[in-house]
Formats: C-alpha cells, structure tokens, sequence
C-alpha cells in the first residue's frame, strides 16, 4: 500500500517552515511504534476475550443496563426520582405506577430533583438522600424498601419494593428474550470486531512506514481495548478508570488526527493548529466531549471536500471519495447512536427502550464498520470504482431510515398529544399502530424519491446512462447514420461503466469499436473466452470483453439483432452489478433504434435506387427527344 506523497523539497529559510507532508517512519521510530503497535494490538485481541468471559461467569447483573430496574421500574439520568415505567410484574403489584415520584426513602426526605450521574454522585457522595438512592438503584443485596410516592394526581401513598435482578429478567422473558441474551445486548458492537481488528492489522503491515495508515491502525486498536467488554477485564486487573477512559480519549484523537491528515499527511499551520486542540478531549465529557468531536468530524469532511475539488487524478478523487463514504456513514450512523441514547430515556415501555438500546448498539457498531471500509479501501485502492454505488447504497439506507423514523416519531407523538389534550389520557396504544402503518405505507414513495436523488448525486454517470442514453437513440434513429449511432451509442457507455473499451456487433459483423481496432474485436471472436459470448451477460474471467449484453428489440424476438461488448474499468475489475443491470434495461431500445435506422437506411437505398433510376431513364427520352447532330440542318418535308 502507497499513498501519494508530495515530493517537494523544503528548507528553513529564515525561520521554521512545515514539511510539505508528514514523513513516512525513520528506522528507529518504525521501531518503537511496531512495539506499541503489537501491544496494543495484543490489547484489543485479548481484552475483548478476557472481558467476555468475566461477564459470563460472574452473577448476572443486567439490571444495569436499565437504571433503576434493580428495584422495578425504570427511572430517566435527568431526576432519579420519577417513575417512567415499571420492569417487571412484581413492582406493579406492590402498587408502583408510571409518573409515580418518590418524596422519601426509608423515611428519609429526598430533594424535589435528583440527576444520577458520575458527577453528580461523586459530588454529593456523602449525602444521605444520594447513599439511600444510590442504595435502590445501584445495590447488589436482595432487600424490601419501603418508600412514599406521590402519584400523578398528587396522593401520597406508602409502597415497598424488593431489589434484586428478577424484575428486569421477568420483563426480558415477557418479551421472549432470555437472561443469558439480555446480558449481550450491550455487547453488540463486538460483532464487527474480527473485521476491525483485520483492518488495523492491514492499515499497518500494508505499509508500515507510512504515518496516516499507521495512525489510522492504532486509533481503531485503542478504541477496541477501552471499550466494553475489555474495559471490564482492565477494571478487574486494576487498571484505573481514569487511564482507561484516556486509552479510549486517545484512540478518538488519533482517529481525528488520521482523519485530517488523509489522504497524503499534507501540513499546513491551519492543519497543525487543529491537531493541536485535539488534546482538549482529554479533559472533556459528555455532551460537550460529543459535540467537539462531531465538529471535528464536520471540519475533516469539508476539508475532503475541498481536497476532491482541487484534485484532478482519477484514482486520487475516487480515493477521497472512499474516505467521504466512510466518515459520512460513520458521523450519520454516530449522530443515529446518540439520538437514540438521548431517546431511550422518553420510552414509554421496557420494549420501547430495549429496542432502542439495541438500535443504539447496532448503529454505533455499524458507524465504525463503515469508517474503517472507507478509510481501509480508500488507502488499499481495491475496486475505487464502485465508490459511487456504496455511498449511494449507504445514503439510501440513512436518509429513508431517518425520514420512516421521523414520520413515526413525529405522527406518534401528534396523536398522543391530541388524545392527552382532548381525554387527558395518553397510555393507548392506538397512536403507535396508526404511525406504524402510516410510516409502512410511505416507505416505498420515499425510497423511489430517495433512491432517485441519491443517483442523481452520486451516480451521475450510471443515471445519465439509464435515464438519456434511450431518448438519444430514440432521437438519433431519425436522422443519424447508424455508424454515428453507434459511436455515441458506445461513448456513452464507456462514459457510465467507465470501461475502457466497447465494441458493437450488429448481424453477425463488428461495425464499431472503442479502445480496441475491428481486427482486434474479430480475433477475441474465434479466442476460447468469447466461445459463449451469445449466451453469457457476465464473464469474469474474460479480460478483454466480460460484459457481454444482447441487443433484442422486443421480447417477442428470439434471436438477438447485435451484441454490446463492454471490457474492464481502468483498475481491471468489472462493473458492478447495478451497471449491468443499466445495461440490459436499456439493451431493448438501443436494440429497437438499430432495427429502425437499418429499416430506414435500407428504405433511404431503395428511395435513392429508385431516384437514379428514374433520373437515368429522364436523360435516356431526353436524348431520344433531343434533335441529333446528322438531322438538325436538313429542311423538313413539305405535306402534301
């Protein structure tokens, strides 16, 4: 693997100046970094492991992934005192009901508002009201507290509770998910972990001299060993939250780094200035920590922006474009993750959030999938030419994605609140099946829409091909030649499967080509490859024509008019799937203009034939009528 590195010269010319790029590893630095590489590498291949085994042999605790259903219900990070719903039957039967608050634990008055979170913990840790609440949501003992609610309707009333780990395992086997799977459900990103680790081993041993690729490597490596489960195994092994929350601090920081050094490690101050302020995640948290991060994310991708428009190389633009894929997926499928954690907290049923928990695992695992494909064949170039198609298969899942769950959400929400206004009652299920069906019904009008825009942007050749090339032909078979047809027929062609070369077989003869002579198309006939050329649309293993589309000008004709030759893109490999299927939609009507200009050409002949004809047979009575030159002095004959 090598990247394209500028090669300008520089030298301190009355002052420091940057290198015009980061240079690749000296032997000593190549060293040490392949040390701390395979550390951490060893890191994220063991821990993960180490991690998964500590939590399927120790008890199961998975009420901590709903806080406060240790004790039955589920209460929001925001006020740890307010009922949202209840997990689990044996809290309902004590008489806890949704919107239920708690004024006093034990006896023991609590504040009007009580956010749970670190911070707020580690301040009011020794507060009596924060011990007992801390007690009911986080404790290990099995225990019955009683405690005094308020309802909505303002009634005071006494309930008592039992803590334990059944009521989330009951509300889990109530949706048929057993405990054992409940306990993974935080784990679902570990999924896309043997594909992560492959990458960061190829980013690296492809090229391990060189400083983008090498960073790229270690930031995913760090990500993986100080996120869960191997933030578990360092925990048991005494590692310090604080250094395990820097590893993965660190991993983010190189992974911006990499980002704004892609894709040749060019420097400029304004470059250096940025990577200088990366370190201020150190000693960030929480929504500002997310929204630095996504700021940064927005300004790596306006800098790839500008560096495609600047760019003129081919290979070179479709290497960003990879990059932009995977960093646009990754920030879309991130922004996913966070919405949805921020949601989870309004769910109005244990299903709702578990569902939502998993779409928020699923989508952050699937963000880091989609940026390391990126950035990993953006740096390898394997097969730069279906860019276009994965960035418009992937904004075509996100944008419909985001637009059902929109239209759900927002209808959902509408009708709630119109039922809570007019009956003041906002627990029906009706709501929900109505946006359920309403967003169902509106899928497909919004994938067309979608799937037509998403073309139009990022496919612009492919869609011109489907879209234009017919109603040229359709144009063009009244007036043009069938050789000029046929040539614009091939251009076009080559212009949306970048393939370079084409060829045009019309009744059994070659009558054009592209990129290669008649000679050359006539001897691929009689090779072994072209053997079944009439029958095969695809034929991978043929370099010189694997596409191989027949021309048939209705579905009633059994025997094809010509055959489109199409060969390889410029990095060997063929069009993908979606351009052979262009081009056997558009096969009929190229197909039928063929038959409709040779029909006319050979009408044009006859009409010509016919006019020559005719103009021979004009000059023969006019020669007949003319007087000859014998004749023409003598004195006509007088009548009798």
């Amino acid at each position: 693997m090598q990247l394209a590195l500028p090669t300008a010269d520089w030298a301190p010319k009355g002052g420091f100046r940057l290198p015009p790029c980061v240079p690749p590893f000296n032997t000593l630095t190549h060293r040490l970094f392949t040390v701390l590489w395979v550390i951490v590498f060893a890191l994220a291949l063991g821990g993960p492991l180490a991690g998964f085994y500590l939590r399927y042999t120790a008890p199961e605790n998975n009420s901590q992934l709903l806080l406060g259903s240790r004790a039955g219900f589920a209460v929001s990070p925001r006020d740890g005192t307010v009922v949202r719903f209840t997990v689990g039957p044996r809290a309902e039967s004590a008489g806890i009901v949704p919107g239920d608050k708690i004024m006093a634990i034990y006896g023991l008055p609590l504040p009007p508002t009580m956010p749970v979170n670190e911070e707020v913990l580690a301040q009011h840790a020794d507060d009596p009201a924060y011990i007992a609440l801390g007690n009911l949501l986080f404790g290990t003992d099995a225990a019955e507290v009683p405690l005094t609610v308020r309802d909505p309707n303002g009634r005071l009333r006494d309930v008592t509770v039992t803590t334990g780990e059944e009521h989330i395992d009951a509300g889990a086997k109530a949706l048929g998910i057993s405990p054992r799977t409940l306990s993974f459900i935080d784990l679902l990103h570990v999924l896309a972990y043997p594909f992560l680790l492959w990458a960061a081993w190829l980013l690296h041993r492809r090229n391990s001299r060189d400083a983008v690729s090498s960073i790229l490597s270690l930031a995913v490596l760090l990500t993986i060993a100080a996120e869960q489960p191997s933030s578990m195994f360092l925990a048991h092994a005494g590692v310090p939250r604080w250094l395990n929350v820097a590893l993965f601090d660190l991993g983010n920081i190189l992974l911006l780094a990499g980002i704004l050094l892609f894709p040749h490690g060019s420097l400029s101050w304004r470059r250096v200035a940025l990577m200088a302020s990366l370190p201020i995640l150190l000693f960030l948290q929480g929504t500002v920590y997310q929204t630095f991060f996504i700021c940064f994310m927005i300004i790596a991708v306006l800098s790839l922006l500008r560096c495609l428009r600047s760019t003129e190389s081919s290979d070179m633009r479709q290497q960003i474009r990879w990059a932009l894929f995977g960093i646009t997926g990754y920030a879309v499928l991130r922004c996913i993750s966070i919405v949805s954690d921020a949601l989870k907290w309004s769910a109005g049923t244990f299903g709702h959030q578990l569902l939502i928990e998993l779409g928020a695992g699923i989508s952050f695992a699937m963000a880091v999938l989609v940026l390391q494909v990126g950035l990993l064949v953006a740096l390898v170039r394997y097969r730069l030419y279906d860019a276009e198609f994965v960035i418009s298969r992937s904004a075509n899942i996100a944008l419909i994605t985001i637009a059902v769950a929109a239209v759900f959400a927002g209808t959902a929400d509408g009708l709630k609140q119109i039922i809570y206004n007019y009956y003041g009652n906002s627990n029906s299920e009706g709501p929900v099946i109505f946006a359920a069906a309403l967003s169902t019904v509106l899928v497909n009008p919004i994938q067309e829409r979608v799937q037509r825009w998403s073309e139009k942007r990022f496919q612009k050749n492919l869609f011109l091909l489907r879209d234009d090339l017919p109603e040229v032909v359709r144009d063009m078979r009244e007036t043009a030649s069938l050789g000029e047809m046929l040539d614009e027929i091939l251009a076009r062609v080559d212009r949306g499967v970048r393939a370079v070369r084409s060829a045009a077989i019309v009744n059994g003869c070659v009558l054009r080509s592209r990129g290669a002579s008649i000679e050359d198309v006539e001897t691929w006939r009689t090779s072994r490859p072209a053997q079944d050329y009439k029958s095969d649309l695809c034929e991978p293993s043929d370099r010189t024509f694997p596409i191989r589309v027949r021309l048939v000008p209705s579905s009633d004709d059994e025997e094809p008019i010509g055959y489109l030759l199409v060969g390889p893109r410029p990095d060997a490999s063929i069009p993908s799937r979606d351009e052979q299927k262009a081009l056997k939609e558009v096969s009929e009507s190229i197909a039928r203009a063929i038959r409709t200009v040779i029909k006319r050409e050979a009408r044009e002949l006859q009409v010509a034939e016919l006019i020559a004809a005719n103009a021979r047979r004009i000059e023969a009575l006019e020669a007949l009528l003319s007087p000859g030159p014998i004749t023409a002095g003598r004195p006509r004959p007088r009548g009798v």
